[in-house]
């Protein structure tokens, strides 16, 4: 019996990595209840839903402007949505676009420790397929980080492998990196430009898909994290708030400018 019970899940786990799968539709991904395209209350509702006893948070951001003479700040907007659990600080980031145009839902991030009765790798995987289903693939076909892709974009999470052959290649913590501390644009346009990732981006990266992600490194699992990303729409905030932050900062040259005054001559 033990051993046709541990003969199944190896089985099982084989089972993912015969090859890429199909690409999920976008509505059946989420974390915690929450989704792409979600409004702020809604969000928040979400995460009442997923566990009330979470204190949540909205975290604002400003850029800065120089009129030319001063150093100014723009109006403050929605960054994020924060939930906080105990000490272990924020375990839900619900990241928004905006804040121009209607803000929505562009990235969720999620980190979880597991104390006790910690599942095995096989337990956890089963759990996460019988949530989403089977992943499209695993990033560098590593069975601790599985990917489910949705249909209807292209993939921008491939580079091309020492086969040159493409596969999924992001590091764990992938998308809240381009959300945060560095530009999603220019980053699919460096991987686009190499050898690794040509032929594998579409020309307008706004058309770059949405995908979820989970890591869960070790046996038994102590740890995980997950993310939910819709890198086109990265893409797209990231472009209308250089273009806002550049109409402000025309605004605060001419306001400037049309306060100067003269000496007499």
């Amino acid at each position: 019996m033990f051993i046709r019970s541990i003969v199944a899940q190896f089985f099982s786990v084989s089972l993912f990595f015969s090859g890429s799968l199909q690409a999920v539709p976008s509505e059946q991904l989420d974390i915690a209840g929450i989704k792409l395209g979600m409004t702020a209350s809604e969000v928040k509702t979400a995460i009442n839903v997923f566990d009330p006893a979470l204190r949540i948070e909205e975290v604002g951001a400003v850029f800065n402007i120089h009129d030319g003479a001063s150093s100014l700040q723009s109006p403050e907007f929605l960054d994020r949505i924060e939930a906080l659990q105990g000490n272990q600080g924020a375990v839900l980031k619900v990241f928004f676009s905006g804040p121009v145009g209607e803000v929505r839902v562009i990235g969720v991030a999620r980190k979880g420790l597991i104390l006790s009765n910690q599942p095995a790798s096989v337990q956890f995987m089963q759990s996460l397929t019988a949530r989403y289903g089977q992943p499209t693939a695993f990033n560098r076909n590593q069975k601790d980080q599985p990917v489910w892709e949705a249909r209807g974009k292209m993939s921008c999470l491939k580079a091309r492998d020492y086969k040159n052959e493409p596969q999924v290649n992001i590091a764990p913590g992938f998308g809240e990196s381009v959300l945060v501390n560095v530009s999603a644009e220019q980053f699919f346009s460096s991987r686009a430009g190499n050898n690794t990732g040509k032929g594998l981006f579409p020309k307008e990266f706004t058309d770059c898909g949405s995908y979820l992600s989970y890591f869960f490194p070790g046996d038994p699992i102590s740890s995980f994290s997950g993310e939910l990303m819709d890198l086109g729409a990265i893409v797209h905030t990231e472009r209308s708030r250089q273009q806002w932050v550049e109409q402000l900062t025309a605004e605060a040259i001419q306001k400037r400018l049309s306060k100067g005054q003269v000496p007499k001559f």
